[in-house]
């Protein structure tokens, strides 16, 4: 088995595991609007300067067959560099600080509509868009239409798998004459959320997307999120994204001497394969009382 194929299976037994036996189905959550939305910030200034921000929201509707979902996600960090130079000479000079430069920036939004034809089996349709310049990725939109398997759908878990027919199109920061920046594609997935105990929720999912045009074109992402309830509105949220890439898009590199001295020039090489973002935060929680029509 190829190594994709190993971090594929790995990835799904773990959130398998997280979700535990599926039993018989209980009633589902009630009708109505549900959303969840987290936003942090940090700045600092003085003899250092940064700052970061991240927000996450997801907006979901359920009704007693169908479920509408939209969710959005992006970080984005920057600092000085250097933090403080001095300008002059070593008699004159002037403290500065240095120019702000970005660090990290990536984009995440998708939307999906469900819809169960049975009582475990249903139909979904979907699209998604992804930025991340400093992978290489000026943006990524995609199209799915599939069908999927309701394991389990009890008020304490839900487990869901489905398989589903993409088309993708991608815009590259450098531009890659071995790829094609529109193709077809097949995604398997899993999707899972379980309550632990009375206060805290796992929520979990994997999709792991083949190009059908170039099978070396492989990718895994890996969402884990667990929120612990302070009250019935407030939670704080860990998260943990892996987003893996067997065939990543070119970035340019500056070149630099064997002494460390810039040339002045940039080179194309690959972006690495995995990317890890771990996040906390506080979200604020909205779900219906009862059942709304």
């Amino acid at each position: 088995m190829t190594r994709p194929g190993r971090l594929t299976f790995l990835l799904a037994g773990v959130l398998a595991a997280a979700s535990g036996r599926a039993r018989a189905a209980d009633a589902p959550p009630p009708p109505g609007w549900y959303s969840t939305s987290g936003l942090s910030y940090v700045m600092a200034a003085g003899n250092s300067s940064a700052s970061s921000l991240g927000f996450k929201a997801e907006v979901k509707r359920l009704w007693p067959k169908a479920t509408f979902t939209f969710a959005a996600a992006g970080i984005r960090a920057d600092a000085s560099d250097v933090a403080r130079r001095a300008v002059g000479t070593p008699d004159s000079f002037q403290v500065e600080t240095g120019p702000h430069v970005l660090k990290a920036e990536k984009y995440n939004a998708a939307t999906a509509f469900d819809r169960r034809i049975t009582d475990r089996f249903g139909w979904t349709v979907g699209a998604e868009y992804d930025r991340d310049r400093f992978s290489g990725l000026n943006s990524r939109t995609l199209g799915l239409a599939g069908v999927n398997y309701l394991l389990a759908n009890r008020k304490e878990f839900t487990f869901k798998a489905g398989l589903a027919a993409t088309i993708t199109h991608q815009s590259e920061v450098v531009p890659d004459p071995t790829t094609k920046d529109t193709f077809p594609g097949l995604r398997l997935s899993a999707d899972a959320e379980r309550k632990l105990g009375a206060n805290s929720t796992y929520v979990g999912g994997v999709a792991v997307d083949e190009n059908l045009q170039d099978t070396d074109d492989l990718r895994v992402r890996f969402g884990n999120a667990l929120a612990v309830s302070m009250n019935k509105r407030l939670a704080l949220q860990l998260g943990l994204l892996f987003l893996y890439d067997h065939q990543p898009s070119l970035v340019a590199l500056p070149l630099f001497d064997p002494a460390g001295s810039p040339l002045g020039l940039d080179v194309a090489a690959r972006a690495a394969t995995l990317d890890t973002t771990f996040t906390v935060s506080v979200v604020v929680t909205f779900a219906p009382h009862a059942a709304t029509p």
